[in-house]
């Protein structure tokens, strides 16, 4: 049964391949928007690789590292080694996880094939991009921000003034653009900061404490010179006010999240990459949005401000 499986898998990738020159094994080619120690990147490799644990197929993995070289000649280099490296290893389907891939590469270069698509963590929604079509299906990233600040206002009622503090990047300038008007629906005033490098960060940061009643910090991946340690000691000291956060690894400087996970994002992309090579097309497979949610709890920022968590956060895990 196992052999006889594996032929027809190959046969259905050789189908989807068209011209190109038989393998092995089917091929699957990753193409991550970051880099390798960012949170999000690793979760959506983690999730892909447990997905694809087992299978026979080859799976190649290129990082574009959009958040560390932002600048639009960098994106250009990267983007030609990107394409190189996607031709030198001819896949059968490409995953393309996050905005910069989807941007930069396949809207230009394998939105209309020959190669099938299927990309991940996309904010929001992917119909700036045209999709998906016939040849580009995947999952969308909705963020749970509104769910988080509508629990923080159940321990802190007088909530009027959100401050956002965040890297300087295409995903934080979308979801700026995606969420203001809903932070303004529900009442808020809102200051939005985007920042590129560390010292700029912690400025704000401390600016914002005497601003607003509440910050949102969604992710520091594109914030130069990072200081993790300085970061954890520095918020420490100067938190005043509640901070909130949608992803885990922001959980340090955040009294608590209720977080996506990327891990989800990736094991979607690759079933869904094992679902074409088996004979699906991308135009069978409904785009769709993330579901899975964590809460998180820091106990040291929370016993700072004497928050005492309600039953929303009961078994939320801690991080320090």
């Amino acid at each position: 049964m196992r052999s006889t499986a594996m032929v027809l898998v190959l046969c259905a990738a050789a189908r989807v391949a068209g011209a190109q020159a038989p393998a092995t094994r089917p091929r699957i080619f990753h193409l991550d928007s970051y880099h390798q120690g960012y949170g999000l990147s690793d979760e959506t490799d983690t999730g892909i690789k447990a997905a694809l644990h087992g299978k026979p197929v080859e799976l190649s993995t290129f990082y574009l590292d959009t958040k560390r070289h932002s600048k639009e000649e960098e994106i250009r280099q990267s983007v030609a080694k990107a394409r190189a490296a996607i031709e030198r290893f001819r896949p059968n389907v490409l995953i393309a996880s996050d905005d910069p891939a989807v941007r930069y590469v396949v809207l230009p270069y394998y939105k209309d094939g020959p190669t099938p698509v299927v990309f991940c963590g996309v904010n929001w929604s992917a119909e700036p991009y045209g999709l998906p079509n016939a040849n580009v299906t995947g999952m969308i990233e909705v963020v749970p921000v509104l769910e988080t600040i509508d629990l923080a206002r159940k321990s802190f009622p007088r909530i009027r003034k959100l401050g956002v503090l965040s890297e300087d990047s295409l995903s934080e300038q979308s979801n700026k653009t995606q969420l203001e008007p809903k932070y303004h629906a529900l009442g808020l005033e809102v200051t939005y900061v985007m920042v590129k490098d560390y010292a700029s960060w912690k400025q704000e940061f401390e600016k914002l404490q005497d601003q607003v009643d509440i910050l949102y910090l969604p992710t520091q991946g594109a914030v130069q010179n990072w200081n993790e340690p300085d970061a954890r000691a520095f918020v420490r000291q100067r938190t005043k006010k509640p901070a909130v956060t949608t992803d885990a690894f922001m959980m340090p400087y955040a009294l608590f999240g209720l977080t996506k996970t990327a891990v989800e994002q990736g094991e979607w992309a690759a079933a869904a990459a094992l679902s074409i090579l088996a004979g699906k097309k991308p135009a069978d497979i409904p785009v769709v949005r993330n579901r899975r949610r964590k809460a998180y709890l820091n106990p040291t920022l929370a016993a700072q401000l004497k928050f005492v968590p309600g039953p929303e956060l009961e078994g939320a895990k801690t991080v320090e």
